[in-house]
């Protein structure tokens, strides 16, 4: 049994861009504006990143203890400390690609060094998977981090109807009071992830498949 989540600091990090951005469009850096990590603003737009993700990560620890103890009160069982699998998108980090330190921004995929384990889910109904890294030096040693959306959000809003996703989630177990709320995440939003792993094949191995039971969005 593994417990899966996702969180994040779309609304710290969606501000952390647009400052910096802001700035760079003041003092002109770039086209598009951009800072040089050289400068004092770049230094800064750094250093605001970092705590972007410092503090999602400090969310995932949090969510995943408070959720981890109420289920092994629940099933008796104590969490496997050495099975813990974190892994962040939307970030940017400074890593070395073909002998050059390099500044790299993953939008919708992860790093994932060759034997490190990864995790690509799918969605609400569907399987995701525990994978391994292949570190291939073309993909900058990445993989995606899910599926990926075939709709926005708004569209899964316009053209799911509640019925069907109740339909699409009939084996697993979620708050049917939210069910207008959850269109926007029903499978039918996101890619065939079985497809997905066959076109990454030469980024990921997959090790581990695993089916949703019950799904809680926040």
């Amino acid at each position: 049994l593994w417990l899966l989540i996702h969180s994040g600091s779309r609304g710290v990090g969606g501000a952390v861009g647009e400052h910096h951005q802001r700035v760079a469009q003041v003092l002109g850096q770039g086209t598009p504006p951009a800072l040089d990590t050289r400068t004092e603003a770049g230094r800064a737009c750094v250093n605001d990143l970092d705590l972007a993700c410092r503090f999602a990560r400090a969310n995932r620890d949090q969510l995943a203890a408070r959720a981890l103890a109420v289920l092994a009160d629940v099933l008796g069982v104590a969490p496997d400390p050495d099975s813990t699998v974190d892994v962040h998108h939307n970030h940017v980090a400074s890593e070395t690609h073909f002998g050059r330190a390099l500044w790299v921004h993953r939008k919708g995929a992860v790093g994932l060094d060759a034997g490190a384990r990864g995790l690509i889910p799918g969605s609400m109904g569907t399987a995701s998977y525990v994978v391994e890294g292949q570190g291939e030096p073309r993909a900058f040693r990445s993989c995606s981090h899910g599926a990926g959306r075939v709709l926005t959000r708004t569209e899964a809003r316009a053209r799911i109807r509640p019925d069907a996703l109740v339909h699409a989630l009939r084996r697993v177990v979620f708050d049917p009071g939210r069910t207008r709320a959850l269109v926007e995440e029903a499978p039918a939003a996101y890619r065939d992830l079985t497809e997905v792993l066959e076109d990454e094949a030469e980024l990921v191995t997959p090790r581990v498949r695993l089916t949703p039971l019950a799904v809680l969005k926040g």
